[in-house]
């Protein structure tokens, strides 16, 4: 029977329940194909064109009341008219019924669907993390109600003014016009003008208001030239009304006038660095050999009517560095290791005398293993993308070092079996550094050399912001290793690496292991340990380049500081990922006593001290160090002897012998040996000769302060300060004597005074002394790092004085402080991602509010992750009632989507793409979306066997599109988006990025 008796014989010739024979089911299929050959002249399932649609506000008793009269007549036009559209049944007479695949549209209309069945939409919701809403104000009575589907207004959009304030703004646009003409150095009016025509009340095209913008901001710059607003309003202006080709000519015409000014050079950069069309390492490179000869120039040959010109020279180190800093970044990013090193190389043997840097050249018996693990690969059987990805890591693990320089030509050397591009003369990066004018910022350069090969000991934001201050023109580092500070220089041996519910280090060394890039000194990774060799020597020869000169001794033993610890983090690495072996530590402590036998070496306290703490965190009951250190007379004037007995003293405190660390701390106070005192000094005694002590050197360092006119020294962030120490004992002496209320006053008082006062201008309101910039904000750090181990010592968090909501609320309240003033400090961003009991908005909200770049995006990935595995543990000790009903597992991958979901979100909230993102997560994008890190790690959450390969393309070419010369990523993308290998390698090529491993080398070597 057919399921349309109209195409069929109506079912009239069956009987239910009888079977037919063969013969009459044979008989009865060949009537049924007569009766379907003409079911067209059958007019018995014809319809009207247009049927009308039944009104659903007709009640249910008047509809049965005229369901006999209806049925009799026909539908009238105007019925006719409101009935939706009827779509045509396309099937024809091969199938019994029709199956309807495509819904139609013209029932999903709001006037289709019954009045109770009509959802509403609620447009007064909003997100936690969004601005409050005005109160909604209740309609008077017989006030005209409006639409029920409000328009919600988007934030960032400019919405149509009024007449009235069009008038007003008008006005003031002509007001400010004749106050820049009379009064040009007023910044703020020239901002506030800018600002006022990009309201285009004459209607005009955005082209000429964008023209008209510019010129007055050209105007701006000629009454004051070098500000640095005034520079970031033109080249955002530049960029938003021209193409990049002419934004690069339009910034070269500027530069001729201005040629020292980075803003502008960055700008000229990333107009060919980060645009997909036009970025090429070749071109890029001609850019910063054009400014780095530039700057070697100075004003020697600027002409003298140029606005800029004040002095027949001028020290362009600072702009020199920070450009050399960005090329540099530039060739490690697109995977250039060999001329990366080679200028490194080069720019450390220029401005050193009779010194080579041999440690970055490559030497062949250490690369031979390589053979053997492409061979591992080549036979594993893997498909062709996932053997080129391992080979290419690995080849560019093992050959990232140049070779040396062959007097011969390349072609021997290629036809030798030798790869050509790792031949790099001084000839090919000679134009991207010169020497320095001023042997002042040798230790700057090597500081910078050191950063760039991914070693990690930039812990505190005073020292970030010396080293690498422009984060928003250029991007940020996107070494994930830079994590790894804090392991190497912990702040306070007084808390242990991990507490009891800080899953910090395990989240953080999770997140390093997956975004890291060869080479590394990971030791997750083949071939680390070809790259721990090269740091180390590197560390040690910098440290040569001041052995001759007595004057530069603290230079000197910043790097022999840096390299002790480079050992611990070594060691550490090694611990927490569980590969640490007694061998390994019997040869790292002959490595490091070794180094202390050498004369230059041998009686320098710091360094045995370095030593100690190597001990305690291999042995951890190995304090032998310290009880030798001990033996020596008490000193509260020699910094590294107080810092030895502090640092001991902390590791005593931390397990739990506080009567020995008093005592430590005790004789400290009244300057004598712990070893050698007979009778034990009184705890109150004590604490009134330290406090005598701590207000001399308190005075001290507020008189250098005032006097001094420089920045402070690169060497003073890494030596210990005498008046930080002090501090250090008084507060641990107030706190083992039950005074820690006291202990927390005292440091209230010293940040609102001196030194350690935060003030913009850094001027106090009583004595109106000047105090030079840096020294504060370093010292003030220091005192907030402090103030945060303090309010977390068990003596305080065990105190009744302070109940644990008190206590909590004070540690947020110190933090949020602490982090507007010092964004990139990794001990407050530690600390404030592992507050489990704070609300998840209002820690994700405080760290974008900080504007740390993308320290604070891994910060917010690592607090989630933490958040994640505290909850894992605390199922596995708990039981519920959730547990007998689901398993383990499904609950784990409950809780891991959470994760993802919520860590995807944070992501998207950043993103263009979303029209409700505030102003400062507009800004933090800015400064996010130059930097590969936050792609990649959007990317790795974003694709999993749940994401389809076209949302994971379409992220890896938004990513593209913004970090067109970073090598990992399309590294990542052929890993996620397999598909699209080829392409990947096609415009790797044409960017001329590095490519160590050939495809086409591969097949042959696979088939052989």
């Amino acid at each position: 029977m057919s399921l349309f008796p109209a195409y069929g014989d109506g079912g009239l010739n069956c009987q239910p329940n009888i079977v037919n024979t063969p013969a009459q089911q044979l008989a009865t299929a060949e009537n049924a194909v007569n009766i379907e050959a003409n079911w067209k002249s059958n007019h018995s399932y014809e319809c009207p064109a247009e049927v009308a649609m039944p009104s659903f506000n007709a009640s249910a008793g008047s509809e049965c009341d005229s369901e006999t009269e209806s049925s009799s007549r026909s539908p009238s036009p105007a019925e006719i008219q409101n009935a939706p559209v009827q779509r045509t049944l396309e099937f024809d007479n091969t199938v019994e019924f029709y199956v309807d695949k495509t819904p139609n549209k013209a029932q999903r209309e709001l006037g289709t669907l019954p009045r109770l069945s009509r959802p509403q939409y609620k447009v007064n919701q909003r997100r936690l993390a969004d601005p409050k809403q005005a109160p909604r104000h209740r309609l008077k009575k017989g006030a005209k109600k409006g639409s029920r589907h409000l328009k919600m207004v988007v934030p960032g959009v400019d919405h149509a003014l009024s007449e009235e304030e069009s008038t007003q703004i008008m006005q003031r646009i002509k007001t400010l016009k004749t106050l820049v003409a009379k009064e040009p150095q007023q910044l703020n009016n020239w901002i506030e003008l800018h600002h006022l025509l990009d309201h285009n009340l004459t209607k005009t095209n955005r082209l000429a208001v964008a023209e008209h913008q510019l010129h007055m901001l050209e105007t701006a710059l000629q009454e004051l030239p070098g500000n640095e607003k005034l520079l970031q309003l033109y080249v955002a202006t530049l960029s938003a009304t021209y193409p990049d080709s002419e934004v690069a000519t339009q910034i070269e015409r500027l530069l001729e006038r201005h040629p020292f000014e980075y803003t502008l050079w960055t700008a000229l950069i990333m107009t060919t660095q980060g645009t997909m069309a036009r970025c090429n390492v070749p071109d890029v490179l001609n850019i910063y050999e054009q400014c780095m000869r530039r700057m070697n120039l100075g004003q020697k040959d600027t002409d003298t009517n140029m606005d800029t010109v004040t002095d027949a020279d001028t020290d362009t180190d600072d702009l020199m560095l920070k450009l050399f800093h960005n090329c540099v970044l530039f060739l490690r990013q697109s995977a250039n290791c060999e001329r990366m090193f080679a200028l490194l190389k080069l720019a450390l043997e220029l401005n050193t005398q009779h010194l080579s840097f041999d440690c970055f050249v490559a030497r062949a018996e250490v690369e031979r293993p390589l053979v053997e693990y492409e061979e591992l690969v080549l036979r594993s059987g893997m498909p062709m993308p996932e053997i080129w990805t391992r080979i290419e890591r690995l080849r560019q693990a093992f050959n990232f070092l140049p070779y040396p320089e062959l007097r011969g030509p390349i072609e021997e050397a290629a036809n030798a079996g030798l790869d050509p591009q790792r031949f790099i003369y001084t000839e090919d990066v000679c134009r991207y550094i010169y020497p320095l004018k001023s042997k002042d910022n040798q230790l700057h350069l090597m500081l910078l050399a050191v950063q760039l090969t991914k070693l990690p000991f930039v812990r505190t934001n005073s020292l970030a912001d010396r080293l690498s201050a422009r984060i928003d023109q250029i991007g940020d580092s996107e070494a994930v290793e830079m994590l790894l500070a804090s392991l190497s220089d912990r702040h306070s041996y007084l808390l242990p690496l991990n507490g009891s519910s800080d899953h910090y280090t395990e989240a953080m060394l999770q997140l390093a292991k997956e975004l890291y890039v060869s080479p590394t000194f990971m030791p997750h990774f083949i071939g680390n340990e070809l790259y721990e060799q090269c740091l180390s020597q590197l560390l040690l020869k910098c440290s040569e380049a001041f052995s001759d000169n007595p004057n530069d001794e603290p230079k000197r033993r910043v790097f022999i500081l840096l390299w002790f610890r480079f050992e611990r983090l070594r060691l550490l690495l090694l611990k927490l990922s569980g590969k640490l072996t007694d061998g390994y530590v019997r040869d790292a402590r002959q490595r490091q006593r070794q180094l202390l036998r050498l004369e230059a070496n041998r009686c320098v306290t710091r360094f045995y001290t370095e030593l100690g703490m190597f001990e305690y965190e291999a042995l951890s009951s190995d304090l032998r160090v310290f009880d030798k250190i001990m033996n020596m007379p008490a000193d509260v004037n020699d910094v590294d002897l107080l810092h030895a007995n502090v640092v001991y003293a902390e590791m005593l405190f931390a397990r739990e012998q506080y009567k020995q660390a008093q005592h430590i701390l005790s004789c400290l106070a009244v300057q004598q040996s712990p070893k050698n005192s007979i009778d034990p000094v009184e705890l109150e005694s004590a604490i009134r000769e330290n406090t005598r002590h701590l207000c001399e050197a308190l005075r001290a360092a507020n008189e250098e302060a005032a006097v001094a006119t420089e920045a402070m020294p690169l060497e003073s962030y890494f030596m210990p300060n005498t008046l930080l120490l002090l501090l250090r004992v008084q507060a641990l002496l107030l706190c083992m004597s039950g005074r820690s209320v006291e202990a927390l006053e005292m440091i209230n008082n010293n940040l609102n005074h001196g030194i350690f006062a935060y003030v913009d201008h850094l001027e106090t309101s009583k004595t109106k002394i000047k105090m030079e910039r840096t020294r504060c904000r370093f010292m003030r750090e220091q005192l907030r790092e402090l103030q945060l181990v303090v309010m977390q010592l068990p003596l305080v968090s065990s105190s009744q004085v302070f109940s644990p909501r008190d206590g909590r609320n004070q540690l947020v309240s110190m933090l949020e402080q602490s982090l507007l003033e010092s964004p990139r400090n990794l001990a407050m961003l530690h600390r404030w991602s592992t507050l489990s009991s704070l609300p998840w908005y209002k820690l994700r909200g405080q760290l974008v509010h900080t504007k740390a770049g993308i320290l604070a995006l891994l910060h917010m990935v690592i607090a989630a992750r933490c958040r994640f595995i505290h909850q894992i543990k605390s199922k596995s000790k708990k039981s519920s009632a959730i547990d007998e009903v689901f398993s383990e597992d499904v609950q784990q991958e409950h809780l891991e989507n959470c994760v993802r979901n919520r860590v995807l979100s944070m992501f998207e909230t950043f993103l263009p793409t979303n029209q409700y993102r505030s102003k400062e997560k507009a800004e933090q994008y800015a400064i996010l979306r130059r930097n590969s890190l936050f792609w990649r790690c959007y990317l790795r959450c974003l694709s999993n066997e749940r994401t389809s390969f076209e949302r994971s393309k379409a992220c890896l070419l938004m990513a593209l599109d913004e970090c067109p010369w970073d090598k990992a990523l399309y590294m990542d993308g052929v890993t996620y988006v397999p598909q699209e290998v080829g392409n990947l390698q096609d415009v790797m090529t044409e960017k001329q990025l590095r490519i160590y491993a050939i495809p086409e080398e591969l097949n042959v070597l696979r088939e052989a």
